[in-house]
């Protein structure tokens, strides 16, 4: 084909004209179309930051969750919070548990947000079911538990770290203190918190030699590893308010074979119990109620706590409270479904049953694998036979020796119920209990002692 001059300039003529423009829009159009952009990306990155958050919640992170009951004391939170935000380089999240506080507290930790994480109680737990609340909000892999009327001081969480992770058998571990009872009180000679810092930055030197086991520890300054609560569970909330729950809980720790150690190479200031004694006159009746409840739970400790503590320590590698707990029970956790528990495992009742389950938390239950379901035909069956015509050793049955001890069958040994308490808290006492000779008794291995388990008075634990 033949191409033209004139075709030529038509084509270029063509290929230089500018594109027609389209209708031009008006800047609010443009503001719009941005925002609309802006907001759709916002709101993909949100979901996509919930979906991950909920995914990863709870993995532990590699730091340590401080958890902080507090109760009508604003200014000594304050105080406590500043310090730890001062004197606390390593990771850590702060976690404050407010019982029902009518000071303005909760309007201080709404101000605080982002910098912790909080819980308003509508009405005062107690100390024990305020830990709670904080400890199943907790995500790091060490956990503090703080008082309120404290400050912590330079150093005192790499100290306390040092101490939990270099000895294994370390179950709890606390600093010593200016206002405390027993071992961790120290003599100090200062006059103001300027003073009291100058204290601390020379006392605060880490030294394993200063680590010393102890059978108390105060409630004032805890730590812990996480897989040392995972095998202990959740303080005992039937204390009200304060006093004597600290002590259960480190009787608790040491049945594990897992010790209690003072850092003396730690010092944090302690104001000393501001929020009990704002009980005034009713501080006398909580004194008396917790004191027969922790009397009530280790009656004749004596006999029985020293040897099984030290047995913790040389049978199992890695004891927890289910060593502790009753075979043959009902339990359930915090949702609706109740569990048979028969040779380790925890079995899903098809269907009701006319009894009432022993209330354990969450971090409890699961400790029994789960096995398939089982009917209420089975577990009435079972619970007939125990009652009417068992025989040694069939698992869950009672018996009573010459001397009045009565002990459970678990796993093919026996295992003492530690007293009447720990009969009632399982729903054990109104089973029949086979009397057997001391003979009969020589013939089996006696495996751990029946405790009773932590009272769990909160719905979400």
């Amino acid at each position: 084909m033949e191409v033209t001059t004139t075709s030529i300039r038509r084509r270029r003529r063509f290929a230089r004209s500018k594109p027609r423009r389209g209708v031009r829009r008006s800047p609010s159009a443009k503001r719009a179309s941005l925002q609309r952009g802006y907001e759709l990306g916002r709101d993909a990155g949100y979901a996509d930051g919930v979906r991950e958050g909920a995914h990863r919640f709870h993995v532990p992170f590699p730091g340590t969750s401080i958890v902080i009951p507090t109760y009508n004391q604003k200014d000594y939170l304050r105080q406590c919070v500043e310090s730890i935000f001062a004197h606390t380089p390593e990771p850590f999240e702060l976690i404050v548990v407010d019982n029902g506080s009518e000071d303005g507290t909760a309007d201080y930790l709404r101000s605080m947000g982002g910098k912790l994480r909080y819980r308003l109680n509508e009405s005062n737990l107690g100390f024990a079911g305020a830990i709670n609340q904080g400890l199943m909000m907790a995500r790091g892999d060490t956990l503090v538990l703080l008082n309120n009327d404290t400050v912590v001081t330079a150093n005192w969480l790499a100290n306390l770290l040092a101490c939990v992770r270099g000895n294994d058998r370390a179950g709890l571990v606390g600093p010593v203190t200016n206002y405390i009872s027993g071992e961790q009180l120290i003599p100090t000679s200062y006059d103001t918190m300027e003073q009291m810092h100058e204290f601390a930055r020379t006392h605060n030197v880490s030294n394993p030699a200063a680590w010393q086991q102890t059978g108390r520890l105060t409630g004032f300054c805890v730590m812990m590893r996480r897989d040392v609560f995972q095998r202990l569970g959740y303080w005992d909330e039937g204390f009200e308010v304060g006093n004597f729950e600290d002590d259960d809980y480190g009787l608790r720790t040491r049945l594990l074979g897992l010790d209690l150690i003072i850092a003396k190479d730690t010092f944090i200031h302690h104001h000393g119990s501001v929020s009990i004694k704002s009980l005034g006159t009713g501080l006398e009746r909580v004194n008396e109620n917790n004191s027969r409840f922790f009397t009530a739970k280790w009656t004749d400790i004596a006999g029985w706590f020293p040897p099984y503590a030290v047995r913790s320590r040389l049978e199992s590698e890695h004891p927890s409270s289910l060593d502790y707990f009753a075979t043959c029970v009902l339990v359930r956790g915090v949702g609706p479904d109740v569990y048979w528990v028969e040779n380790g495992v925890r079995r899903p009742l098809a269907a009701p049953v006319p009894l009432e389950p022993v209330r354990l938390s969450q971090v409890d239950v699961r400790k029994w694998p789960i096995g398939p379901p089982v009917s209420p035909e089975y577990v009435a069956h079972t619970l007939h036979v125990l009652e009417m015509s068992a025989v040694l050793p069939m698992e869950g049955m009672l018996v009573k020796t010459a001397d009045g001890l009565t002990y459970q069958v678990k796993g093919g040994k026996l295992h003492r119920v530690a007293n009447e308490w720990a009969l009632a808290a399982w729903k054990l006492q109104g089973r029949h209990a086979y009397a057997i000779t001391d003979e009969e008794r020589g013939r089996f291995v006696e495996g751990p002692p029946v405790v009773a388990p932590p009272v769990v008075r909160a719905s979400n634990l």
